[in-house]
């Protein structure tokens, strides 16, 4: 099976295994992923270590912005920033962020990437897809047009590690083990395949479920893991077996590895006919092949 056929099944496996609409699920996380923001400190150490390619001049393309977690700190910074985001209930909570915030430069096109990149014009100056693209099953030609559009591509995603508490929750209230989302041990042989050089950079951040209350904390393991009635009182058990309370609130508090894969396209266009070269800097494991065998 090629690279692109095992994106391709992964994605179709994660669909068929989620038992809601897209667009369901978006409604519920479109106003908690602020609150998820607030609490973990990925988008800080994301943004460390974009902000040395933006200008006030500077062009942003952002896949799935969501909410406006990056889009909100990029806007302030640059030119214009352009985002795709397919969701409704996503660009709602993102259109009040952006009046909020008193920014005006962000255009937000209403499709899926696959759709709202074939009519977009370049070039941008940087492109970033921090999370958005597991669900994109013709991961190619999205990849294929950033490289297009933009100087610099980013691209932020797991790497295929799940947390022993997660999946152990998983495992006893689903009876089975959850599938991973499409992740860098999918993404770097494609990216290769399609002959796009890339450097990758492993990168600790915490992963922190915080709630207000315990009947939050509760409402939502029980919607994510579907679970009602007598199920819900075990579930309250488990839960609070992992949560900690700290100030006034009940929290499961972790760390978790991401990948930032930057994709230069000058790069790329000067190493046409001389193969990629691959930099990693992680802080333990200085060997590529360790990360991309965590492909679970």
């Amino acid at each position: 099976m090629s690279a692109l056929e095992e994106w391709k099944q992964r994605v179709a496996d994660c669909r068929n295994a989620r038992q809601r609409p897209d667009e369901e699920m978006w409604q519920r996380l479109a106003r908690w992923y602020d609150e998820w923001v607030a609490h973990n400190d990925y988008v800080d150490v994301i943004l460390a270590r974009i902000l040395p390619y933006l200008g006030r001049s500077t062009r942003v393309l952002e896949i799935g912005p969501g909410s406006g977690a990056f889009t909100i700190p990029l806007a302030s910074r640059v030119r214009e920033l352009v985002t795709i985001e397919p969701s409704l209930a996503m660009r709602e909570v993102l259109e009040s962020n952006l009046a909020q915030a008193g920014l005006s430069n962000v255009r937000i096109i209403p499709e899926r990437a696959e759709e709202g990149l074939e009519s977009l014009g370049g070039p941008f100056d940087l492109a970033l897809a921090a999370h958005s693209l597991y669900n994109i099953s013709s991961i190619d030609d999205v990849l294929q047009s950033l490289v297009a559009l933009a100087r610099r591509t980013v691209v932020l995603m797991g790497i295929g590690e799940q947390s022993t508490w997660y999946r152990a929750l998983h495992r006893r209230f689903k009876r089975e083990d959850r599938i991973p989302s499409p992740h860098l041990g999918h993404l770097y042989p494609l990216l290769l395949d399609l002959g796009v050089c890339a450097d990758v950079e492993v990168i600790w951040v915490s992963s922190n479920y915080v709630y207000e209350t315990e009947e939050d904390l509760l409402d939502w393991w029980s919607y994510h893991l579907h679970l009602d009635g007598d199920r819900r009182t075990t579930l309250r058990s488990a839960l609070l077996a992992l949560a900690e309370r700290r100030g006034d609130g009940i929290g499961i508090y972790d760390r978790r590895r991401v990948a930032l894969v930057t994709i230069d396209a000058n790069r790329n266009l000067s190493d046409q006919n001389g193969g990629c070269a691959t930099a990693l800097s992680e802080a333990l494991t200085s060997d590529l092949d360790d990360v991309l065998d965590l492909s679970g």
